[in-house]
Order: structure tokens, then sequence, then C-alpha cells
């Protein structure tokens, strides 16, 4: 991902610390042969919402103009389904990764870093394992379960530091 032009507001959340920017997403490039993701981080939900919606489509669009209308309104569509009294974090992110699969993106992660921290969905338990993996030593007597456990509030700069640097 660090290799593409990113448009501006994509470029500056790439990196942020989550603590201070505490919306984000996780997103692959799932194309043959190139395999690449990062974060992306943002004050406010609906920056984060607003960079989906545009700035991802815009770069990685080639069709009409009428192609990208249409799938920035799906994306406005589904956004607008989503309350806050629900948990639609898996909703809307199985349903843009449909819309994301034509360009060969796929959202791991979207939420807030308190979710990151907190949530029970695979990918992030799989994503604290490897934080811990990365940041302790003697972990061959730690369990997979408390690796991928909740990140304690003591952990959460650390944690944040590790989300901030990490690409792949």
């Amino acid at each position: 991902m660090a290799t593409l032009a990113l448009p501006n507001s994509l470029e500056d959340a790439l990196g942020r610390n989550p603590i201070e920017f505490p919306f984000g997403f996780y997103i692959e490039d799932t194309h043959k042969g190139s395999v690449g993701g990062g974060f992306f981080w943002f004050k406010t939900e609906k920056e984060r919402q607003h960079a989906i919606q545009n700035d991802l489509i815009d770069m990685f669009s080639e069709g009409s103009n009428d192609d990208i209308k249409a799938v920035k309104a799906e994306i406005a569509d589904l956004i607008e389904q989503i309350t806050p009294q629900a948990d639609n974090g898996d909703y809307l992110l199985n349903n843009l990764n449909i819309l994301l699969r034509e360009i060969e993106l796929r959202l791991q992660f979207i939420g807030s870093f308190e979710e990151l921290c907190k949530n029970k969905n695979e990918w992030s338990k799989y994503f604290r394992e490897a934080y811990r993996e990365e940041c302790f030593e003697d972990i061959e007597d730690i369990s997979s379960k408390k690796l991928q456990s909740s990140i304690k509030k003591h952990e959460q700069e650390d944690f944040a530091e590790f989300v901030a640097e990490y690409l792949i």
C-alpha cells in the first residue's frame, strides 16, 4: 500500500496514532502477486466514511464516471443503513467487501481503536496475537487465547504504536 500514490486524505491517515484518531479501517490489496495493507485512522466516523466512499474508490477506479458514481452511491446507501444502536460492523464490512472485490481490495477491519482492542471477531483476535508475538518475550508458555485477549489499558499506548506502524 505504501508504494501507491495515495490521495492526501488517505496519505495523511496512514500511520496516524489511533488514540488521537480513533476511527479507522485496515485494507489489503488482493491483486495477484501484490500483497499489501495498512491502517488508516481518522478523527471522526464521518471522515472515515468519506474516505472509504470517495478517496478509496477514486484511487482505484478505472471505470467510467457513471460506474464510479454508482459505486459511491451504493456505499452511501450502505453507510446510511447503519444505526448507532446496532452492531453493524460486520454488516458494513461484508457488504463493502462485496463492492471492493471488483477493484481487488479487502477490508479486514472497520471500527474504532477501542473495538480493535476489545472485539471478538477473528481478524482482530489474530491481530492482537500478532502484536503480542512481536512485542513480548517468552510467549511460548502463553496460550493463543491469552495472546488474542483484549488489550488492557496499560497496553494501549504500545498497541497504538504497533498499529500506527503496521504495514505489509
